[in-house]
């Protein structure tokens, strides 16, 4: 079967460890490697240049130039165990490096979520990929590793691919198994294969956090009903994996040509509706919250350890779906992957996840699709307090809170003339940014509320902030700064550019 389209992947790799008996570690740690370079099949040899990617972490922000030496074909670094992501900035390029040492830049579409969430566990190998798509070539940079090991997984080709029996040839069925379905010659009393999603109760448990956020009257979360309503809410964030172990990769195909999707405008991207269903349940059994998933992007994250599953990812946020023997993982850091808490008595209770509640996807065993994880929900601490630069009592998150922001070093009471247009970021690329910081920029020489600011903005690249607003008629500004979690460590180092008329 001849591919008509091939992805070109880029592995970053992140080897967890602990250190030993007499090791100067005191955490687990793990090393991220990016492969710049790789083969395929074909011969043809391919490079990531003017690349910058992000890599945010539980302690700091690593950025990976491609740049930094032409000649590196591997960036690494040590990192602590936890929740990742990687993000890709604008203006990288791929080129293919030629047999008679020329370079020739190539077309390429980025295919990876951007960002990507993961997690590094100790003594654990994680696979990150990035994907491109380019001409005709498959390439994997595999594992981060000092050789580079090239696999070419074959995609459904558009001829085996269907919805019903009248798309496939003499003798052949239509396994639907999704979305979609591949035609398959099926022996006397042979059923079609299925997928069998399950849930993790490990990664929900060990990701559970509460905290507090706040919510402007126009955000996604509230426009598609994951929160009560405007302000300051109390979430229940957790993470959410769903392992394929089936006998068949479950197909959901391109969300812009099958049913099942509804277009987000809010988000500006596809929806897979009621995907999963989150439920807190009190010591009677009563749900006392709810919340819900809507699945935008299903994909192989991570392999599972089936025996003779596929070894490398196939699906992606423009052809979707789960392998057998591959994960889906939703990072308790995305919008709406949170049960909202706001009012819940303190007390013990039960968190229900269901995937595939309404039995929309086939499969082989809807009877494990279901998992229940106790948590303890703590005394709520009192409303947040109206002064911006006083300390937050509680762990509430999100731009609009007012209390746990300080005076940018060099940034109070900063001149500027009138109707000019200013930018101000931290590791947007001026400036430095680690870990999660907000910006807030206030009219004059002291500190003002969310409702004050002449703008407010929390994740401009990855999760750096910048933000740009005109300069005030009383010709002073001031920038406030802010970790998005209060109680969390961050950087923000602020750099400012003013727009030349």
């Amino acid at each position: 079967m001849k591919l008509s389209k091939f992805a070109l992947f880029g592995m970053i790799a992140l080897a967890g460890c602990s250190a030993g008996e007499g090791g100067t570690q005191d955490e687990d740690t793990g090393q991220i490697e990016l492969n710049l370079i790789g083969a395929a099949a074909s011969g043809n040899v391919y490079r990531l240049r003017d690349g910058i990617v992000m890599v945010q972490g539980p302690q700091n922000t690593i950025f990976f130039n491609t740049e930094d030496d032409p000649n590196r074909f591997r960036l690494s670094a040590d990192v602590p165990a936890g929740s990742y992501y990687t993000f890709l900035q604008e203006g990288w390029r791929l080129e293919r490096l030629n047999l008679d040492n020329t370079i020739e830049p190539v077309e390429a579409q980025f295919l990876s979520p951007n960002p990507q969430w993961f997690n590094v566990y100790a003594d654990q190998n994680t696979l990150v990929p990035l994907r491109f798509r380019v001409g005709g070539d498959d390439v994997v940079l595999d594992r981060g590793s000092f050789d580079i090991v090239i696999e070419v997984e074959e995609a459904p080709s558009a001829s085996t691919l269907c919805t019903d029996d009248s798309q496939c040839g003499p003798g052949e069925t239509c396994c639907v198994a999704g979305f979609v379905g591949t035609c398959t010659q099926l022996g006397a009393g042979e059923s079609c294969p299925l997928p069998d999603l399950t849930v993790s109760a490990d990664v929900a448990r060990f990701s559970l956090s509460i905290g507090h956020e706040s919510f402007p009257a126009d955000s996604c979360a509230i426009v598609e009903g994951c929160v009560g309503g405007a302000g300051d809410r109390r979430l229940m964030r957790f993470s959410t994996e769903t392992p394929n172990v089936g006998e068949a990769d479950m197909i959901l195909g391109d969300p812009t040509a099958v049913d099942g999707f509804e277009y987000s405008a809010c988000h500006g991207h596809y929806h897979f509706e009621g995907y999963a269903r989150y439920e807190l349940l009190d010591g009677t059994g009563a749900v006392v919250a709810t919340g819900h998933k809507q699945a935008f992007c299903l994909l192989d994250s991570s392999p599972v350890g089936i025996p003779g599953a596929p070894s490398t990812p196939r699906f992606h946020c423009g052809f979707q779906g789960i392998q057998r023997g591959w994960s889906d993982v939703y990072s308790s850091g995305l919008d709406c992957q949170w049960v909202d808490i706001t009012g819940v008595s303190p007390g013990d209770y039960l968190l229900r996840i269901t995937i595939n509640a309404d039995r929309t996807l086939p499969e082989s065993d809807y009877g494990n699709n279901t998992i229940e994880v106790p948590v303890s929900i703590p005394e709520d601490g009192p409303t947040v307090p109206g002064d911006p630069l006083s300390a937050c009592s509680n762990p509430v998150g999100g731009e609009q809170r007012d209390c746990g922001w300080s005076i940018a070093p060099g940034y109070e009471a900063v001149a500027c003339d009138p109707n000019t247009v200013i930018t101000v970021g931290c590791g947007c690329p001026g400036g430095t940014c680690m870990n999660d910081p907000m910006m807030r920029v206030c009219d004059g020489a002291s500190a003002c509320t969310a409702a004050a600011a002449l703008s407010s903005v929390d994740d401009a690249c990855g999760y750096c902030p910048q933000t740009q607003f005109v300069c005030p008629e009383s010709g002073v500004y001031t920038v406030l700064v802010a970790s998005y979690d209060a109680m969390a460590p961050f950087t923000c180092d602020v750099s400012a550019t003013v727009a030349t008329p």
